[in-house]
């Protein structure tokens, strides 16, 4: 019984001291490494990968592709250090490899990119389809995605050792090849949602996004190294994910187009400019005052428009855990914060429809706010629906109904 418990108390361990925030997200995720330390450990991986094809020639050796590549992530990096101001630091740089066979491409931790020539001359890929690709890996990268990998090859180690040192050198070898296994699906997608809006924020068309996966789950059947796709599965899952979301994008799309002046064709002047080499970076951080643009979120969209969607019945647990939460951002005025929060929950009862009115009348959505106050009032005059009952009390110190017919008094009927 002691290895089993010292298993679990390790397990337990390991779960509560290295859990954290995707960046990108706020999806929970296992971080045992400091980010830093895995952009760190990128530089020298990076130079290592690089290496032989500089050495052959290979590297950066057509000038006009160089440029164009570099012209396209220039665009996507502006954009993607409005997500995350903080990586205006990391020193970014992508390089061409002239690889016929491979169909690749990659951004690690810290913003070091390489495509393969194979990818964009077997797939003819357009301008916007290499953006989509990209993106995606870029979203990687500001996703934390590469920690994320690596702790779980140290959870590994970690939860062996609990076992019996004997399999310690086969627990370093889990923990090596975690960080070169693909990403997970949910890492996949968070990379597709990611890479899809930066490149509409950069002026690339999203309706590319399926169309290259479709590109490549075609090319799948040719002869050569499709490494891409043997880490990144062109599913129709994927590609349906990605048309639907495509909607969403396009106003960012649109507005992209209509303000060309806005989109640097260097990377924007808080970001050091994209060069080969090992050169020392000089950075200017961006300026603090800016809020960090979020991801569009379909059903944000939705609740502006007075039709959010609630529908998750068991999640009592889920809203309590956030109850604190949601009454800071209540009494701070953090509307946008709060109904992300609510939604993200999904709750169902009236005390979720009731911070969806509270955010609503906050923004000055009047006719949404009206709408969630009148659902938090008629689910709070039956037990099943309302906030307290008979051993629970999930109301954060609200009165349902009472506060959301005020409300509802004082937006007028």
């Amino acid at each position: 019984m002691k290895p089993f418990k010292s298993l679990v108390q390790a397990a337990l361990f390991v779960t509560l001291a290295g859990c954290s925030s995707n960046p990108m997200t706020g999806r929970s995720q296992l971080t045992l490494v400091p980010e830093k330390s895995v952009i760190a450990q990128s530089v020298s991986a990076y130079k290592a990968e690089l290496a032989p094809h500089a050495k052959k020639g290979k590297l950066n050796d057509d000038e006009r592709v160089v440029r164009r590549v570099r012209a396209i992530t220039d665009r996507l990096v502006a954009q993607a250090v409005r997500y995350r101001p903080d990586s205006a630091s990391w020193a970014w740089e992508v390089n061409v490899i002239d690889d016929p066979k491979t169909l690749n491409a990659f951004c690690m931790p810290g913003g070091k990119m390489a495509i393969y020539t194979g990818l964009i001359d077997k797939l003819k890929a357009t301008d916007d389809e290499i953006a989509q690709v990209m993106g995606h890996e870029i979203g990687h990268a500001l996703a934390n995605h590469g920690a994320e990998k690596m702790s779980v090859g140290m959870m590994s180690d970690i939860l062996v050792s609990a076992i019996g040192g004997r399999y310690q050198q086969a627990s370093q070898m889990a923990a090596l090849v975690a960080w070169q296994l693909p990403n997970s699906r949910g890492a996949e997608t968070e990379a597709d949602r990611i890479g899809i809006e930066l490149a509409a924020r950069a002026g690339y068309d999203p309706d590319a996004a399926p169309r290259l996966w479709q590109k490549m789950k075609e090319a799948s059947g040719e002869k050569g190294r499709f490494d891409l796709l043997s880490t990144h599965p062109a599913s129709d899952t994927r590609m349906e994910e990605l048309a639907a979301l495509a909607p969403h994008m396009r106003p960012l799309y649109a507005e992209a187009a209509k303000n060309p002046a806005t989109l640097p064709t260097r990377l924007a002047a808080n970001v050091r400019d994209v060069t080969p080499g090992d050169g020392p970076a000089s950075h200017a951080v961006a300026p603090a005052a800016l809020r960090p643009l979020a991801l569009v979120n379909p059903a944000y969209e939705r609740f502006r428009g007075g039709e959010a969607v609630l529908e998750c019945e068991n999640c009592a647990l889920s809203f309590s855990n956030r109850a604190g939460k949601l009454k800071t951002l209540d009494a701070s005025g953090d509307w946008e914060s709060l109904a992300r929060e609510v939604l993200d929950v999904g709750y169902s009862q009236d005390i979720a429809w009731y911070y969806l009115g509270r955010a609503a009348e906050g923004q000055g959505l009047r006719d949404a706010a009206r709408r969630y106050y009148q659902h938090a009032a008629n689910l709070a005059r039956h037990k099943e629906t309302h906030c307290k009952g008979l051993f629970t009390d999930l109301c954060n110190g609200i009165r349902l109904p009472e506060q959301a017919e005020t409300a509802l008094a004082r937006l007028g009927k």
